[in-house]
């Protein structure tokens, strides 16, 4: 793969490069100094990594082979580095370290001390319910067999098929998980995917029947993935709030999450502030935000840095649905100021549309704008699902209306109807068909709220849609910003008012 070392060492965080730096003076051999000056001068882009004139630089008087072979070197290290610092992040590595002791032993011809260290990774891969690394595990006793006579090959084959039935059954569990949860992320969950709660009723029915499952922590937190699936995709959302605050305290009480399931602790809180949000409570949401955030501060911050753009977005997102819009700003910008977002990254969407929203409330048309176009503008942009697309096209043509920019509004509106004409006929659709008849009147016609057939429309369209959904797929409200102008009164002030 082609800058392959250029993308690692830009992947890379600022613990993650002091590692790199104290692993490599820990262990310093010929040509370290090299290695480190490389990686200094990717890092800092002074030089491409396919440019001759780095050879000069880090190699002085040497040739190509030799600054590939650095290159590979430099890669690998870094590999190392990163697998040293991790090691102790995560418990299930305590089980790929014994088993590969336990290979090594086998190999050095040592078969007590191998099945030693095979008994040690076999208690931590159960304790941990870890059963991909269980039929590991058996396959390396059954290499023992014929060295051990302690070995006897019958009990190991009960278990191992045993360990195979439960890590099948999650297996396939988490499979279907997987597509439920794509289906509904790649549409924002907005219920125009097909639907899916029956194969969530079915998971979680199996799953409870099946007894030899009553006690595994695996098996309950796949369950409660299945129960928040299920309530999201029928659009429960106070029962989807209370769910999770009762299953949170039954978690902890039960002392569930361990290091190892800390993981769903946190994404059990961002569901919640996402509930509470859609049912508006947002001084609930504020109080998770603040539980979110000890959170990720737990197990010496294990999670911080996966997880820490998820809560400055909810944070900034339930501040403006509260009516602190200026303080949902300078969230944002302090977060954006101390580590720019760039637009690969997996929430850099979120980001960035809530972003221009709330500069949208804010009434500041230039950095609504600046932010919508970083989404638009990006060749990704085209590989967006359908709603997406047709959610932050619309957002544009408001924006240039409310810029008196009518041409430019005009001409993505009939880009906006041609592209997606047949789909902006299915019946999922209808709200947006309906609000963007609406728009091309706005557009069309100069005082378009003295018109009555325009006006009808309006009326029509609160009518059939009353309800205000915060944080739907509209990053601008279709109902909020309609309302808004027949009152005449601003878009944010409407949004806080209900």
């Amino acid at each position: 793969m082609k800058y392959q070392l250029t993308e690692l060492v830009k992947s890379l965080n600022k613990e993650e490069i002091r590692n790199f730096k104290l692993f490599t003076s820990k262990y310093k051999s010929k040509g370290t100094k090299s290695l480190v000056q490389l990686f200094d001068i990717i890092r800092k882009e002074k030089i491409d990594e396919y440019d001759d004139a780095i050879i000069s630089v880090v190699l002085p008087g040497s040739n190509k082979n030799n600054y590939y072979r650095l290159k590979n070197r430099l890669i690998q290290e870094i590999e190392d580095s990163l697998v040293e610092l991790y090691r102790k992040k995560d418990e299930s590595f305590e089980v790929f370290r014994l088993l590969r002791l336990a290979k090594i032993f086998l190999y050095k011809s040592d078969y007590e001390k191998s099945k030693q260290y095979l008994d040690e990774a076999e208690k931590a891969a159960q304790k941990l319910e870890n059963y991909p690394s269980m039929h590991l595990i058996y396959e390396q006793y059954t290499k023992l067999i014929s060295h051990l006579s302690s070995i006897n090959p019958a009990e190991y084959i009960h278990r191992k098929r045993k360990y195979n039935k439960i890590h099948q059954k999650i297996e396939e569990t988490q499979f279907l998980l997987a597509t439920v949860g794509y289906n509904m992320r790649i549409t924002n969950f907005s219920n125009k995917s097909t639907n899916l709660y029956q194969t969530l009723d079915k998971i979680i029915e199996e799953s409870q029947m099946m007894d030899e499952f009553k006690d595994s922590v695996t098996i309950k937190l796949e369950i409660d993935a299945c129960v928040r699936q299920s309530l999201l995709q029928r659009q429960e959302y106070h029962l989807l709030s209370e769910y999770l605050d009762e299953t949170l305290k039954k978690f902890t009480q039960e002392r569930l999450f361990t290091q190892k399931n800390h993981k769903h602790k946190i994404i059990m809180l961002i569901w919640l502030i996402n509930a509470e949000i859609k049912i508006k409570d947002y001084t609930k949401a504020l109080s998770h935000v603040d539980a979110l955030e000890k959170a990720l501060q737990e197990h010496n911050g294990l999670l911080q840095q996966q997880y820490v753009r998820l809560y400055q977005l909810s944070k900034f997102i339930v501040n403006s649905y509260a009516g602190n819009n200026k303080e949902a700003i300078r969230i944002a910008q302090e977060a954006l100021k101390e580590s720019p977002l760039p637009l690969t990254h997996p929430h850099a969407l979120g980001y960035f549309i809530n972003l221009s929203t709330v500069y949208f409330n804010d009434k500041d048309l230039n950095k609504a704008f600046k932010y919508l176009a970083l989404i638009i503008a990006d060749p990704s942009f085209n590989k967006l699902a359908a709603v997406w697309k047709i959610s932050l096209k619309i957002m544009e043509i408001i924006y240039h209306f409310e810029d008196k920019n009518y041409n430019y509004a005009k001409n993505i509106y009939d880009n906006l109807r041609r592209t997606h004409r047949e789909l902006l006929k299915e019946e999922g659709y209808q709200r947006e068909a309906m609000f963007l008849d609406i728009l091309r009147e706005f557009i069309q016609i100069p005082q378009p709220l003295k018109n009555e057939k325009v006006i009808g429309k309006i009326k029509q369209f609160l009518e059939t849609y009353p309800d205000f959904e915060p944080a739907a797929n509209e990053g601008i409200n279709y109902n909020i910003w309609l309302s808004a102008k027949i009152k005449r009164t601003d878009y944010y002030s409407e949004m806080i008012g209900r």
